[in-house]
């Protein structure tokens, strides 16, 4: 009679399966052990591939939004009010005039406007008394004027003047007395203006006539002081 048994012995290895099969023992008659090796098989398999770790999941503190800087916008400085073109002046002048028998006096109240500090065109009127006394009996004048004027400035002081002018006018001689009659003239001169406070000015100026007649019976000078306000 023959006994046998078998056992399936496994180890497991890195990267090799071994696995040793069928070791057979068995007993004759004779009581003879008689082992029967029927082989070892080696298979050298991979193991499978291992499931990827997931790395564990790591909470991050909150992070702080830093805020926007503010803009602040910076302060422009007021801007200068722009300067007119021009000013209006108001003012009159104070006029006298001599030679070696006449003597003269006149006031004469303008407006004018001057532009770019340049240019300076205006109106007067005027009142002027005159006397000559070349004549055998004196003789005296009451005229009324009115003129356009223009004053250029070269520089901020000084002015060049050109006048046209218009006067009605009638003289008297001891008991006699003419009547009236209008005259035209064209004056040209110069001058001096100075400011002397806030918009205040003072001027002195200097003219003569270009023409001749009965009122301008000669080309003597006319010196006018004069003043006004520029707004």
């Amino acid at each position: 009679m023959v006994t046998s048994s078998a056992y399936l012995r496994g180890v497991v290895a890195t990267g090799v399966f071994i696995c040793c099969v069928c070791t057979a023992y068995a007993q004759d008659d004779a009581g003879v052990e008689v082992i029967e090796d029927e082989g070892v098989e080696v298979i050298t398999e991979p193991p499978p591939p291992a499931e990827p770790l997931e790395p564990p999941a790591v909470e991050l503190p909150p992070v702080e939004e830093e805020p926007l800087p503010i803009e602040i916008p910076s302060e422009q400085p007021p801007e200068k009010p722009k300067e007119p073109i021009g000013h209006l002046r108001v003012g009159g002048g104070i006029g006298f005039g001599f030679g070696s028998n006449v003597t003269s006096f006149g006031i004469a109240p303008q407006v004018s406007y001057i532009i770019k500090r340049i240019v300076e065109p205006g109106v007067s009127v005027s009142y002027q008394f005159t006397k000559d006394r070349s004549q055998i009996e004196d003789i005296s004048w009451h005229t009324f004027g009115a003129s356009i004027f223009t004053r250029l400035y070269p520089i901020p002081a000084l002015f060049f003047l050109i006048e046209g002018e218009l006067i009605n006018t009638g003289f008297r001689q001891g008991g006699f007395t003419s009547g009236r009659n209008n005259y035209g003239n064209l004056l040209l001169g110069g001058g001096f203006l100075q400011g002397v406070g806030k918009g205040a000015f003072v001027g002195v100026s200097l003219k003569v006539n270009v023409f001749t007649n009965p009122f301008y019976p000669n080309h003597y000078p006319i010196i006018s002081v004069g003043g006004g306000y520029a707004f």
